[in-house]
């Protein structure tokens, strides 16, 4: 009875034991960590900002003094000084203003024209005038407008053509410079001829090397 009793004791000892060694392990609740909302997001991420580079403005330089020598024309109603007028790297002045009637007193001829300019570009440019003054150089070039024809029997010994107005007077005789523009082709058509003027041997005349002609309004 006492064995019995003994196995009886080990075998709920036993059961015992096995049934605290069975407990389920207890679970740790999972920690959860916040997610950044919009607004925290923005307080940490810094944006760059772009900065627009300044864009460099052309400026026109101001007046300047200065003093150009060139042929005074009417060039599609403006009054201008031509400077280089034989090259293709003429420029052009336009009076804008001074002594404008100092300069047109001299139209048709070369003038040295001093004023306040502004230059517009390496080809157009203005002036205000202070003084002008007819060029003193032997070869300064003069301008002429009217019809070519062909000089004829005269009593002129110089040159193969002329120049008439509207009404047929004399301009003045017209020869061509050596290498200059063909008269012929620019007869029947009213014309400005620029060249050289002197005083012709017989009677009381000009006469034009001419250098060159272009058409005239």
């Amino acid at each position: 009875m006492t064995r019995r009793l003994f196995v009886c004791c080990v075998l709920l000892l036993t059961a015992a034991a096995c049934g605290l060694s069975r407990q389920p392990t207890p679970m740790l609740a999972p920690t959860l960590t916040p997610t950044p909302t919009l607004a925290s997001t923005q307080t940490s991420i810094l944006v760059p900002t772009l900065t627009p580079t300044p864009v460099p403005t052309m400026t026109r330089p101001g007046p300047y003094s200065g003093e150009v020598e060139g042929l005074v024309m009417i060039d599609e109603g403006r009054l201008i000084v031509g400077v280089n007028w034989l090259s293709k790297s003429r420029a052009t002045y336009v009076v804008k203003g001074g002594n404008a009637e100092g300069v047109k007193k001299l139209l048709g001829e070369t003038a040295r024209v001093t004023g306040e300019i502004v230059d517009h570009s390496p080809w157009l440019k203005e002036i205000v005038v202070r003084a002008a003054e007819a060029s003193t150089a032997p070869d300064s070039l003069s301008m002429r407008i009217g019809y070519i024809e062909e000089l004829g029997p005269s009593i002129y010994m110089q040159g193969t053509h002329i120049l008439i107005d509207r009404e047929g007077k004399l301009i003045c005789l017209l020869g061509a410079a050596e290498g200059g523009p063909a008269l012929d082709k620019h007869m029947m058509s009213k014309v400005s001829v620029i060249g050289v003027l002197s005083k012709t041997v017989e009677g009381d005349a000009q006469i034009m090397c001419v250098k060159l002609v272009e058409p005239a309004t």
